[in-house]
């Protein structure tokens, strides 16, 4: 009887030839070349009400809260976690919020964010007229605009 095969037929499947073995040649120019594979779909941009409403709510950035979910979830990874080796604090955790902080530090006083708006922003105008009577103007913005910020 004839031995049969399963071997997946999609281009994106993991095979073989994607496992990165360092053993031969092969995985270490397929671990390079993943290195530079470019993400098939762009990342949705979220729509400007739904970011206005979620940053008012978002809490920020908290190096406290940064470090203890990243301890929560060493023992993922088989890290054991506590005072378990002596009576002295854990020096792993200690470093882990040393991390976070630093982290946190750098974002708020070192990042920049840079926006870029493009041409045919719709803008909309309203004015008093002649005689007190209301004027709406409509429009769009004709060239592109650059603007900075900082995270907070």
């Amino acid at each position: 009887m004839a031995k049969t095969s399963c071997k997946p037929n999609t281009p994106n499947a993991p095979n073989a030839s994607t496992n990165f073995s360092l053993r031969n040649l092969s995985g270490i120019i397929n671990l390079l070349l993943s290195v530079f594979k470019i993400p098939e779909k762009p990342a949705i941009p979220l729509p400007p009400p739904l970011i206005m409403l979620g940053a008012s709510l978002r809490p920020g950035l908290s190096a406290k809260s940064i470090a203890s979910r990243i301890i929560a979830r060493q023992s993922e990874a088989g890290r054991v976690t506590g005072d378990v080796f002596s009576n002295s604090p854990n020096t792993e955790e200690i470093m882990e919020l040393i991390r976070a902080e630093e982290m946190v530090n750098a974002l708020q006083t070192e990042a920049v964010v840079q926006v870029a708006l493009p041409p045919g922003i719709p803008v909309t105008t309203v004015a008093i007229g002649n005689l007190g009577i209301p004027t709406v103007g409509q429009g769009a913005t004709t060239g592109m605009a650059m603007g900075n910020g900082i995270m907070t």
